[in-house]
């Protein structure tokens, strides 16, 4: 009878201790993986705000550098492009440059910095500093070749015409990629600089080498402004009137018609005097 009741005991008790176990087993689990885990179902259900503060309770709180840095990248993705706090995603960025052991992950970083600046903000002189730390940490030609073309757009969007000629210029004698996107620059600091024929000069070898990029750029249009600022408005209209079929807004197109006959009939004589 003794050994019949001590057998259900030991069942009983094995029973409790493996239920003990299993609490045990769950309870290791981390705070930041309770924390990412509870992120992951909110941002599933599309409740990426509140994902996010669990993003970064997660991050805040896990104590192995390549988990937490995995975390602050979710993170700044979450932001930047789920619910537009760029500000909040460029302060993840800085820490993954402050703290990541991986050279990819910062360079990544420094480039979302940069990106976000001239891209969603439009902080032109902030995104320009950006680009000039990250320029010197890339030896990849086609990659330096992009971040140079950032380089003299911002310069130009920051008024540093002659830094930005001569970055254009500089450019352009390594660039296999993206010439006729530094050739627009070129154009666009001429016409500030009310050097028009230099910018005619360059529109036509634009199209000359790819007229897909010159009809894609709307540059039709910006060849007639060209001749339009110089107060060359028959040449403006016969432009256009050239190259009426290439222009796919017609709405703006003739816009541009009319604006253009306007000012040729209210243009002075040579004289100086309208009859």
């Amino acid at each position: 009878m003794s050994k019949m009741k001590i057998r259900p005991a030991k069942k009983f008790i094995n029973l409790i201790a493996a239920i003990l176990l299993i609490a045990a087993l769950v309870g290791c689990k981390s705070r930041s993986e309770k924390f990412y885990a509870e992120a992951q179902s909110a941002i599933e259900k599309g409740h990426f705000r509140i994902g996010l503060d669990l993003l970064e309770k997660s991050f805040s709180t896990e104590k192995d550098s390549k988990v937490k840095y995995k975390y602050l990248i979710e993170a700044s993705r979450i932001a930047r492009f789920e619910i537009h706090d760029f500000e909040r995603a460029i302060r993840y960025n800085r820490e993954i440059i402050k703290g990541s052991e991986s050279e990819s992950d910062r360079l990544n970083a420094q480039e979302a910095i940069a990106e976000i600046y001239f891209e969603n903000l439009q902080s032109f002189e902030m995104a320009l500093k950006e680009y000039q730390i990250l320029e010197p940490r890339y030896t990849d030609h086609k990659k330096k070749e992009k971040i140079n073309l950032r380089l003299a757009q911002l310069l130009y969007y920051t008024g540093e015409y002659k830094l930005a000629l001569e970055q254009a210029e500089g450019s352009l004698k390594y660039a296999t990629e993206d010439v006729v996107a530094f050739l627009k620059v070129k154009a666009q600091i001429f016409l500030a600089q009310k050097e028009y024929e230099k910018c005619i000069q360059v529109y036509t070898e634009i199209r000359e080498r790819n007229p897909t990029y010159f009809a894609k750029e709307n540059l039709f249009i910006a060849t007639s402004i060209v001749f339009e600022e110089n107060e060359q408005y028959d040449k403006a209209l016969e432009f256009l009137k050239e190259n009426e079929s290439e222009i796919s807004d017609k709405a703006y197109l003739e816009l541009r018609y009319k604006r253009l006959s306007e000012k040729q009939k209210n243009k002075p004589l040579s004289s100086g005097k309208r009859k």
